[in-house]
């Protein structure tokens, strides 16, 4: 019998990435995504017995960090990493650290797996951690991606990250053709 995505899945390639900021009605897709690493968090409660260790707990904190490489819209990339241009000429914009505030945002992408089959993954509440650096090298022969570090927070729900196979997304709230235009926390809560 042939193993199936549901037995093992490995996340190979994400092909789709969608980021709604906080104030914004829809998501905005960006899909020329070079890299995204996810890293949770975990929290570890040790019980000791005279310095030995008799009993170890570990557990999801619900938090963690997105890095993601990528060409980035303009306008996204703008918004996400608070440039205004409140008070500047038409065109211009900057980074403030009296107006700027970096706001949260939601991240919903599609992953593959080497047969790709798709997973859907969700994070309900972001901010950007660090500002990228720019390199900008003359000659050179390749545009380089944009690298954004984001942290991720616990929903009310008490989740950070969200995952679905497509094949097993079988509600009418959240189906593999709506998650990249919207999901929410409330939209992954089963009905009351």
């Amino acid at each position: 019998m042939p193993k199936t995505s549901a037995d093992v899945y490995s996340m190979f390639e994400c092909d789709q990435l969608a980021i709604k900021v906080d104030g914004d009605t829809e998501y905005t897709r960006d899909d020329c995504i070079g890299k995204i690493t996810i890293e949770r968090e975990t929290k570890t409660v040790t019980k000791k017995c005279r310095g030995v260790t008799k009993k170890r707990k570990t557990k999801p904190t619900g938090n963690g960090t997105i890095t993601v490489s990528l060409h980035i819209k303009l306008a996204l990339y703008r918004k996400i990493n608070a440039m205004t241009n409140k008070g500047l000429q038409p065109g211009v914009y900057g980074f403030s650290n009296i107006e700027s505030l970096m706001p949260e945002c939601s991240i919903a992408a599609r992953v593959k797996d080497e047969d790709d089959e798709p997973m859907f993954l969700g994070f309900p509440r972001c901010k950007v951690e660090e500002i990228n650096s720019t390199e900008i090298e003359n000659g050179g022969e390749e545009v380089a991606e944009v690298e954004m570090k984001l942290s991720y927070m616990p929903d009310d729900a008490g989740i950070g990250e969200y995952q679905a196979l497509a094949s097993e997304l079988t509600g009418t709230v959240l189906t593999e053709d709506n998650w990249m235009t919207s999901f929410s926390s409330e939209a992954a809560q089963a009905s009351a």
